[in-house]
C-alpha cells in the first residue's frame, strides 16, 4: 500500500515540478530582455567646430545645427536630398542659419518632417 501511495505521489509531483520549471524559465527570459532595452544610452559625444570642419566634402559631410552634430554623408553621397546639392553648402560648418532659412530655395525654414529626420543622423553635441 505504501508503495502505491509513493508511486502516485511521484507520478503527480514530477510532472508538476517540470511544468513549474518550464513556466518559470519563460517568465525570467522577457525580464532580462526588458532590462537590456531600458539600459540608458551613453553620454553624448562632444565635437568642436574644428572637428566638424574636417568633414566638409560630399563624400564626408558633417553639419552642426542648433548645437547638435550630424553626419549626413549617406544623404550627400546618395543624391537623394530633396534640395539637391544645396546641402553641400553646410558641409563642415555650423549650418544652423542655412537650415533655418534655406537661402538657395524658398528662404523659409525646413519642415517639421525634415527636422525630425535629422534624428537619424545625429552623432553628438557641438561644444561651445
Amino acid at each position: 500500500m505504501k508503495k502505491i501511495i509513493v508511486l502516485i505521489l511521484l507520478v503527480a509531483l514530477v510532472p508538476a515540478y517540470l511544468f513549474y520549471q518550464k513556466n518559470n524559465a519563460k517568465v525570467e527570459e522577457p525580464a532580462k530582455e526588458m532590462v537590456q532595452e531600458t539600459t540608458p544610452s551613453p553620454v553624448a559625444t562632444m565635437y568642436s567646430i574644428a572637428d566638424v570642419e574636417k568633414h566638409s566634402t560630399k563624400e564626408d559631410c558633417w553639419l552642426a545645427i542648433e548645437g547638435k552634430v550630424y553626419d549626413v554623408t549617406k544623404v550627400t553621397t546618395s543624391g537623394k536630398h530633396p534640395g539637391g546639392e544645396a546641402i553641400l553648402e553646410g558641409c563642415g560648418k555650423d549650418a544652423t542659419v542655412l537650415f533655418n532659412t534655406r537661402p538657395m530655395g524658398s528662404g523659409t525654414s525646413h519642415s517639421d518632417k525634415a527636422r525630425s529626420s535629422l534624428a537619424n543622423f545625429i552623432i553628438g553635441d557641438l561644444s561651445k
